[in-house]
């Protein structure tokens, strides 16, 4: 079983999602808990360098970006609603932004 944790950000954002897109992460979130190894697309994806984004299907779209880290913990790094067809490279430097926060304090 693995443990997710989040970015203060990042938790702000999964609690702002809509009810619809809420219920549906909060249920990818514990089949990650559960089995993240085991997961596959459509719900996650490998972005390479480590970053993964697991994604809620449906009229509006959800992504979290997240990377694992040791003892079987997952740090969620950014969560928003998808609009276009590719995640904007800037979501990708935010959550890799995050994730050094979150060392650095690991580290401290």
């Amino acid at each position: 079983m693995y443990t997710v944790k989040y970015h203060s950000e990042a938790e702000k954002e999964a609690n702002a999602l809509p009810l619809k897109i809420k219920v549906k992460y909060d249920r990818l979130i514990k089949k990650l808990e559960l089995s993240a190894n085991y997961l596959r697309e459509p719900d996650t994806k490998s972005l390479g360098d480590g970053l993964f984004e697991i994604r809620t299907m449906g009229s509006e779209i959800a992504r979290g970006l997240w990377v694992y880290h040791k003892d079987k913990t997952i740090f969620m790094l950014r969560i928003f609603i998808k609009k276009s067809q590719r995640t904007p490279k800037s979501e990708f430097y935010l959550a890799r932004k995050r994730l050094l926060e979150l060392l650095n304090d690991e580290n401290t």
